[in-house]
C-alpha cells in the first residue's frame, strides 16, 4: 500500500482574497483572530481583502500562508486523516512541522513573522526563475564564475527538472540571467520578493533568529520531516531548530525531497495552502503519483470524506 506526504507551498503563493473561505465558518475564523492576536496583525482583514501589495511583504506574507495551510491541514486532520510524512517549501516547512505535532499553528505563525521581519532587512538582492535549462551543472558553474568576481549571486531552489531558481545581489543575478540564457534557458523570470533568501546575504541574521528559536517549544515530528537543507528526514527537535537556522541561508532541494519520499514509497501527495504550486513541480518530477490540492474548505470537505 502506498503512502502519504501533505505538503506545504511557501512565498509566492499567497494570493487577494485567499482568506475568503477560512472566514465562512465561525471556527475557523475565530481560530485567524486568536493567530493574529499573537502576532498583533489583523489576519482575517488581511486574508480577505489584504492587497497584492500588502501580501508582498514578508512579514505579512510569511504568516498569513503558515495561517491559511495550518488551518485547513488541521480541519483536514479533525476529519480521521495523517500524513506519513510532511514536507514544505521553504516557509512552509513551518506548516509542515505543525502538521508533524512539532509546533502549534500560534507558534508557527509567531516564528515566520519573525522571521518575515527579520529576512525584510535584506537590501539590493533579489531573485529569479529559470526555466528550461536542464544542464544544472553547467548553471552551477556559471552562477559560481560570477560570484567570484564578489558580487553574491547562488542557486536558492532546486524545483524541478528544468527549473530552479537564482539568489544574490541585483547586478550578479541580472549577470547570472545573461549567462543562463546563453547556456539554453527558455525563461529567466524576476520574482515579485523583498530579497535573496536562501543566499549568503540572509546569513548576518541567522543567530538572531536562532534566539528566538531556541525558547520555542518544539516536541518530536510524529510523521516523517524530510528537510529542505540535506533532503534527509529529521524528528528531534535540536536538529530540527538547528536545520530552520540553515534553511535561511541555504538552498530549497525540494526535488531530491520529492525523489526521496518516492523512494520510501510515497505516490500520493496532498497540497494544502493558498494556491497549489507544488503540485505543479511534483507533476514534473514523477508523472504517475496522485497529486491532491486543496486550497478551499469545500475541497477539504469533499477530499475528507474520501479519504
Amino acid at each position: 500500500m502506498g503512502k502519504t506526504v501533505w505538503m506545504f507551498p511557501g512565498q509566492g503563493s499567497q494570493m487577494p482574497g485567499m482568506g475568503q473561505t477560512l472566514v465562512s465558518e465561525e471556527e475557523t475564523k475565530q481560530t485567524l483572530v486568536d493567530l493574529g492576536t499573537r502576532i498583533g496583525l489583523d489576519l482575517t482583514t488581511l486574508l480577505t481583502t489584504g492587497t497584492k501589495e500588502e501580501l508582498k511583504a514578508t512579514e505579512l506574507a510569511q504568516p498569513a500562508i503558515v495561517a491559511h495551510s495550518t488551518l485547513l491541514a488541521t480541519r483536514y486532520a479533525a476529519l480521521g486523516n495523517k500524513p506519513d510524512y510532511v514536507l514544505g517549501h521553504s516557509v512552509g516547512e513551518y506548516s509542515a512541522l505543525v502538521a508533524a505535532s512539532v509546533l502549534t499553528p500560534s507558534e508557527a505563525v509567531y516564528l515566520v513573522h519573525e522571521r518575515g521581519k527579520l529576512m525584510n532587512q535584506v537590501s539590493g538582492g533579489t531573485m529569479a526563475a529559470v526555466i528550461g535549462l536542464s544542464d544544472v551543472e553547467a548553471a552551477h558553474h556559471a552562477v559560481e564564475s560570477i560570484a567570484a568576481t564578489g558580487e553574491i549571486v547562488q542557486i536558492a531552489n532546486y524545483n524541478c527538472p528544468g527549473q530552479f531558481v537564482i539568489s544574490g545581489h541585483v547586478a550578479a543575478v541580472e549577470s547570472a540571467t545573461a549567462k543562463l540564457k546563453e547556456l539554453g534557458a527558455k525563461r529567466v523570470l524576476p520574482l515579485d520578493v523583498s530579497g535573496a533568501f536562501h543566499s549568503s546575504l540572509m546569513t548576518p541574521f541567522a543567530p538572531r533568529f536562532e534566539d528566538f528559536l531556541a525558547s520555542s517549544p518544539f516536541e518530536a515530528a510524529q510523521a516523517k520531516f524530510i528537510s529542505n537543507v540535506d533532503g534527509s528526514f529529521h524528528d528531534q527537535p535540536d536538529d530540527l531548530k538547528r536545520l530552520l537556522v540553515q534553511q535561511l541561508y541555504s538552498p530549497v532541494r525540494f526535488e531530491a525531497c520529492v525523489e526521496q519520499l518516492i523512494e520510501e514509497g510515497v505516490d500520493t501527495f496532498i497540497e494544502f495552502g493558498p494556491s497549489s504550486p507544488l503540485s505543479g513541480l511534483v507533476k514534473r518530477i514523477k508523472k504517475d503519483v496522485k497529486i491532491i490540492s486543496i486550497t478551499t474548505l469545500e475541497q477539504l470537505e469533499a477530499e475528507g470524506i474520501r479519504g
